[in-house]
């Protein structure tokens, strides 16, 4: 059994589909002949989600300096790890400063030393034969990074998510420097992992040696396999972004067919935080008392939810919100579980990209675009009349078992190469690792 080091923030008890994807590739490669020990930090900054669980036996929990947490309780904030606290005007020109200046290249930063110092502890204490970071946040590339360079261990960054295209800078000097730091990280890496097809482009334009694409996933055993009786109801998964997504014209249409009496009894349901976005629109649809909304909920419940629903909808990307592939790469990851649950999923955005691409595969899937009220109507009833879909064989390649087994290979490949004879070389300590 070949050895891998897992670099990640985020990993149980934190939520979040970030720790979902850690976990399920650790709990799946001992299968595929990799045997991981992560390192991630004891008391991280995010949700707690008590569903989510990992052997402790092959967790290294290190101290992180939350530089976030630590500036909250200065001021006496009493806000949660996930969201800002409020200040006043003065304080705003801090927590701007350090964002540009301090969180470099992200508010984990403070966690780098601790993790670094247990990973190279886990080094010496045991043979080693690949090294897999995962972002966000960027701190943890650049423990894969220090590792690499000092053991010559071949590094896997995983990047989940885009980073300098995605990020708003209101400075040029810290554009430049993040995006140095890019290039630097994709340039050194022996693999890279992204999530997309438009992603992997993008990064390997970027100088990457190689970019795989594994997608998210979902798990069967995570379903119970029949839904809950009850009403019928429509449910929006995760975050809205109204500056990139438009759930308007669907909004409206599921209040008119419900007032019209051709959908009797039905609702709306948003999993997560409620989009305030939308509540005039809500309002004006008339759908401002059948609306329900749960906060932020454990994965496992979440996908309680997601299979008791009559109809999902999923927001893709508006035209115009951003260029090329970093809005046609963005692929949710609750796209996996939707079709997973097997339920009827009404797509609303444009038809340039990933996800529509995915989505096109499978029955018991409309795609319509913002805007288009009529097809938007026919492809809701439709919808909500059919049976639950089939998809046989083609949804076995987004299993989180079958992902897994594609990172095994990518780190068997990995693991094999020589290191190129420009690269430093630090002799390990004894009885560290070797590649």
């Amino acid at each position: 059994m070949r050895r891998v080091l897992m670099i990640s923030y985020y990993f149980p008890p934190l939520g979040g589909i970030a720790s979902v994807r850690a976990v399920k590739f650790a709990r799946y490669l001992p299968e595929f002949g990799w045997d991981p020990v992560v390192i991630t930090p004891r008391n991280g900054a995010y949700f707690r989600d008590p569903t989510l669980e990992f052997d402790e036996r092959k967790i290294v929990r290190t101290p992180s300096l939350e530089i976030s947490r630590t500036a909250k309780r200065m001021i006496g904030s009493t806000r949660g790890d996930t969201r800002p606290a409020e200040v006043g005007p003065m304080m705003e020109r801090v927590r701007r400063f350090a964002a540009r200046w301090v969180y470099r290249p992200d508010a984990q930063v403070g966690w780098y030393p601790f993790a670094l110092a247990s990973a190279r502890r886990a080094l010496r204490e045991g043979r080693c034969d690949a090294i897999l970071s995962s972002s966000f946040p960027i701190t943890a590339h650049l423990v894969g990074r220090r590792l690499h360079r000092d053991s010559q261990i071949p590094w896997v960054a995983e990047f989940r998510d885009l980073w300098t295209d995605l990020s708003r800078y209101d400075s040029q000097r810290r554009r430049r420097f993040d995006e140095a730091t890019e290039r630097e990280l994709l340039t050194t890496a022996t693999d890279v992992v992204t999530v997309s097809e438009s992603y992997a482009k993008l990064l390997s334009d970027r100088g990457a040696r190689g970019v795989s694409v594994i997608t998210n996933g979902f798990d069967p055993a995570d379903f119970r396999g029949t839904p809950r009786a009850g009403r019928s109801l429509a449910t929006y998964v995760g975050t809205y972004y109204p500056d990139r997504q438009d759930l308007r014209t669907v909004l409206q249409t599921l209040g008119r067919l419900i007032q019209s009496g051709l959908l009797s009894e039905f609702g709306m349901r948003f999993v997560g935080d409620f989009p305030e976005t939308l509540r005039e629109t809500l309002v004006q649809a008339g759908l401002s008392n059948a609306v329900e909304c749960t906060g932020f909920v454990p994965h496992r419940e979440a996908l309680g939810y997601i299979e008791d629903s009559t109809l999902l909808l999923l927001a893709g990307p508006v035209s115009g919100a951003f260029s090329g592939s970093k809005v046609r790469g963005n692929i949710a990851s609750k796209v996996f579980e939707y079709l997973g649950s097997r339920r009827p999923i009404l797509y609303v955005g444009e038809a340039d990209s990933d996800v529509e691409r995915i989505l096109r595969r499978f029955a018991g899937v409309a795609c319509v675009r913002p805007g288009d009220a009529k097809g938007t109507e026919e492809a809701i009833l439709r919808l909500v009349r059919q049976e639950p879909t089939v998809h046989r064989g083609l949804l076995d390649v987004y299993t989180w078992r079958s992902l897994t087994g594609q990172l095994a290979r990518i780190l068997d490949a990995a693991s094999s190469r020589t290191v190129p004879s420009s690269a430093p070389f630090v002799t390990p300590p004894r009885g560290g690792c070797s590649s």
